[in-house]
């Protein structure tokens, strides 16, 4: 009896060090790494990762997941404008493709990570480690799937901008945007034809604690935080 009450306690304690764990890896990004998703033009899912390594270099690295296998994907990377490396691939039978390359760089250089496919599909993002960007992704509470990104741009203010790939057509979305806890911004959009909407506005904050709720015409809802002060 006393031995499996042991067992018992000893698998909790895992599980709950299994969750925290999990927990924290939702906000992983730290002064040397950003890591944000998105989705491209026709509804493929994309996330960009930019990693510092010693020696003026940088891990860049871009992973797309179509859904449609065979496709084929070119990926081409710029650092301040420059091509820094381009690659071919082909998705894998899932539809996804990844890519990453360790190039020449510093904190303060802008990279730009572009894909487009065979059937004409591109995604875009622009990162810089030392922008004062910080980046989280999850799902909403009825499974789409969103990156919400906070970037501090001077003068005490903030861009922030929710980018949800939705299930429906035309839904309409709105997002609200606090700063430590008061209003004080929200805009409103529909969904394109892909179910895909991205809803941002600029307003006045500094190292404050950025939130968004979106909720949509469909009854989902997404809530995310950032705080910048971290």
């Amino acid at each position: 009896m006393k031995n499996r009450i042991l067992g018992t306690f000893a698998a909790l304690c895992l599980a709950l060090a299994s969750v925290g764990m999990g927990a924290g890896a939702a906000h992983a990004d730290d002064d040397g790494r950003v890591s944000c998703t998105g989705y491209a033009s026709k509804n493929a899912q994309y996330r960009v990762t930019l990693a510092e390594r010693d020696d003026d270099r940088m891990r860049a690295a871009m992973r797309v997941d179509a859904a449609k296998s065979g496709q084929r994907w070119t990926v081409t990377v710029y650092r301040n404008g420059s091509k820094a490396y381009r690659i071919t691939e082909r998705a894998n039978r899932h539809g996804n493709i990844s890519v990453a390359r360790t190039v020449r760089g510093d904190d303060d250089d802008r990279f730009r990570f572009v894909a487009v496919s065979s059937s004409g599909q591109r995604a875009a993002r622009t990162v810089e480690l030392d922008d004062d960007l910080e980046c989280r992704s999850g799902e909403g509470s009825k499974g789409s799937r969103y990156g919400y990104s906070v970037q501090e741009s001077g003068d005490d203010r903030v861009t922030a901008q929710v980018r949800v790939n939705g299930p429906t057509k035309g839904a309409r979305w709105t997002a609200t945007f606090y700063r430590d806890g008061s209003r004080v911004a929200s805009t409103t959009s529909r969904a394109n034809s892909y179910g895909n909407v991205t809803l941002g506005r600029t307003f006045g904050a500094d190292d404050d604690r950025v939130k968004v709720v979106v909720r949509s015409s469909t009854g989902e809802r997404i809530s995310r935080t950032v705080d910048l002060d971290d």
